[in-house]
């Protein structure tokens, strides 16, 4: 049986396409592995820009979450994982209605699934990928005399070039956990506050809490192919060059229909702005 998917990504006019495309299926809520018990819980605001050819800048947000726990950390956004846990409950009744949005696709998990590396898990239309590397804490060179006060916490600043910008975060000594948001670690306290040096990403903490009884940090990448770094760089490139060339690449029995916010077709999709956070 032939097996057909229909996408409908919606684009203002004259804007930009910025969301990126996903297939939904149930195998993505079928196959994880329990990893470690959840300490903590840290919320945070990611901003971030697209399109660095526009000024003054332009942000998008998302709600990211950093989950703690023994051995390993889980990084994702917040309103992934409210999608994620409305699938598996739809999954546990038998549907096949999934949730969908357009929140930040990837999740950065750290040491797992060995000690000392860095798992990637994206998935670009259908297909679901786990990128591996070393852990590699940031340089960081502590700030004198620049201090700053983040929910109610007396924080310090420290500055380091890490993978390709110029970083600045603000950490707080009285939370003894040496973590952050993304790959922003390796501070004597928990990083409240990031942000590169030409503005493009910002991190904010919106809240911290103790795991709960029975919270874990479960890992969902058993079955995704493993790529490279470099492969996966081209693949974004490639994805965010020609969306709908590789669209109907990747899903070569698919159709696609482009709209604008008013529900009009469009007969093309443009390249979408590709700013990563790692250069």
């Amino acid at each position: 049986m032939r097996k057909f998917f229909t996408a409908i990504v919606l684009l203002a006019v004259g804007i930009t396409a910025s969301a990126q495309i996903s297939i939904f299926s149930a195998d993505d809520y079928t196959d994880w592995d329990t990893c470690d018990v959840v300490n903590y819980v840290v919320n945070y605001n990611m901003e971030f820009v697209k399109n660095v050819d526009k000024t003054p800048y332009k942000y998008t947000t998302d709600h990211m979450m950093l989950q703690i726990g023994g051995k390993a950390t889980l990084f994702y956004s917040f309103d992934k994982y409210l999608a994620d846990s409305a699938n598996i409950e739809v999954l546990k009744r038998n549907g096949t209605e999934f949730s969908g949005n357009n929140a930040t696709s990837w999740k950065l998990y750290k040491n797992y699934p060995s000690a000392g590396q860095y798992t990637l898990l994206e998935k670009v239309m259908s297909d679901k990928y786990a990128c591996m590397e070393k852990v590699e804490e940031p340089a960081w060179q502590l700030v004198p005399d620049s201090t700053a006060t983040i929910m109610g916490h007396q924080c310090n600043m420290a500055e380091a070039d890490f993978r390709g910008r110029k970083w600045r975060a603000w950490y707080a000594g009285d939370i003894p956990l040496s973590e952050g948001p993304w790959k922003l670690c390796g501070l004597p306290g928990l990083i409240l506050r990031a942000c590169d040096s030409e503005q493009q990403y910002r991190f904010e903490i919106t809240g911290i809490r103790k795991g709960r009884p029975g919270e874990t940090l479960v890992y969902t990448g058993t079955k995704n192919e493993k790529i490279d770094k470099k492969s996966l760089n081209k693949l974004y490139k490639r994805y965010h060059d020609d969306p709908l060339a590789f669209f109907m690449a990747t899903v070569p029995n698919g159709t696609i229909t482009i709209q604008d916010e008013h529900g009009n077709k469009l007969d093309k999709m443009p390249a979408i702005p590709y700013n990563p956070i790692e250069r």
